[in-house]
């Protein structure tokens, strides 16, 4: 199996490709992850060169399935304007289904099933990473 996580952080998303090995195990590919920036998110054609680059980045990898880390709507951890808008934006990418799992459901489905972090993952893509990783276990 193979799917794509996916962390927000300010204007920054991280993407990182996961597979799935019939043994269970979880592994990233390093050529199909990446840290994509919306530069300036009052720009309308910044806007759309980020959406397009999505679209090219999930086309090119056969990505069909994106599990998002949420974030929350209001209090001390709320997420930004900014990172709503990512979200938004990937929500309307044709030909690949997005899945919002919250911080608490990640960190249950690995305290359960055990994710081992995969070699050569950057501390960035960690998050994206755990969230696939947690969409694949259901």
């Amino acid at each position: 199996m193979r799917c794509c996580g996916a962390s927000i952080k300010g204007s920054d998303l991280f993407l990182v490709t996961v597979t799935k090995t019939e043994d269970g195990a979880h592994g990233f590919e390093k050529d199909a992850s990446r840290k994509m920036t919306l530069n300036d998110d009052a720009n309308q054609d910044s806007v759309r060169a980020f959406h397009n680059a999505l679209g090219g980045f999930f086309r090119n990898n056969n990505i069909e399935t994106l599990f998002l880390r949420g974030r929350s709507g209001s209090g001390q951890f709320a997420g930004g304007s900014v990172t709503f808008k990512i979200e938004g934006l990937l929500q309307s990418l044709d030909g690949c289904a997005v899945r919002i799992l919250m911080p608490q459901t990640i960190a249950a489905k690995a305290k359960k099933h055990a994710f081992m972090k995969s070699a050569g993952l950057f501390k960035n893509q960690e998050e994206a990473f755990f969230a696939a990783c947690a969409g694949m276990a259901e």
